[in-house]
């Protein structure tokens, strides 16, 4: 089913639903004039209802979250069980068993929808802020996550380096030590060294894993990956 199908079929059932409570109202009030208590039973069955159908226009609302602390739509659809058992009770007693007031029913009422909209609020706006967050921290560290565990891997290839590439190695493990220390910036300079850092790295891994002789290129490219990394080091969020 398309896009467009589906919101067609959300809305079809929509408005199926609201033409079933809009005959009931017709079928069972055959014109007489309603009174206020009349009148608020039967807004508060279009409020119900309107509750109920929550789901069918916020379906983007993720079952699973993040960080475990937002809520997800098991919050949203506990809301509307809570709203309309809380709605039928008021409504029994003040049509049937006359234990509550008209206005005490209204405002307990208005209270009741209230709490429902900061729940589907939480459940809903917070869980899609707290998505972009984590998917802006995700981007944030795309290089990062790739550089420390080359710098892990470089750092056993250097300390097997002969002792001619002394320099070189001491140059390696000052970047190295160096790249522990990176954190993400928000600065999209930040992702261009990094970047530019995991290919020296990736570069100098070939050249350390080379059999036979070690370049001469290999201390050039040490120099590179030092100077990248004190221009990465110099970023702060």
């Amino acid at each position: 089913m398309t896009r467009e199908h589906s919101l067609f079929f959300r809305f079809a059932l929509f408005f199926a639903g609201a033409g079933i409570i809009v005959l009931a109202f017709f079928l069972t009030n055959g014109g007489r004039e309603l009174n206020s208590t009349g009148a608020f039973t039967w807004i508060s069955i279009g409020v119900m209802y309107l509750v109920l159908s929550v789901p069918f226009f916020f379906s983007a609302i993720n079952t699973a979250n993040f960080t475990g602390k937002i809520p997800s739509l098991a919050l949203v659809w506990t809301g509307i069980f809570f709203y309309i058992i809380a709605s039928v009770v008021l409504l029994l007693l003040l049509v049937c068993f006359h234990k509550i007031t008209f206005n005490m029913t209204v405002i307990i009422q208005a209270v009741l929808l209230f709490i429902f909209a900061i729940n589907v609020y939480f459940a809903y706006f917070a869980s899609s802020h707290v998505g972009n967050v984590a998917a802006e921290e995700a981007a944030k560290q795309q290089y990062l996550n790739q550089i420390k565990p080359k710098a892990q891997t470089l750092q056993l290839l250097a300390n097997k380096l002969p002792s001619e590439f002394k320099n070189a190695q001491k140059t390696l493990t000052q970047s190295i030590e160096q790249i522990k220390s990176i954190y993400p910036v928000d600065r999209n300079a930040g992702r261009d060294l990094e970047l530019k850092i995991l290919q020296s790295l990736n570069r100098l891994l070939e050249i350390c894993n080379m059999q036979g002789a070690i370049p001469v290129g290999l201390e050039g490219e040490a120099e590179k990956l030092l100077m990248l990394v004190k221009k990465r080091k110099l970023l702060r969020s």
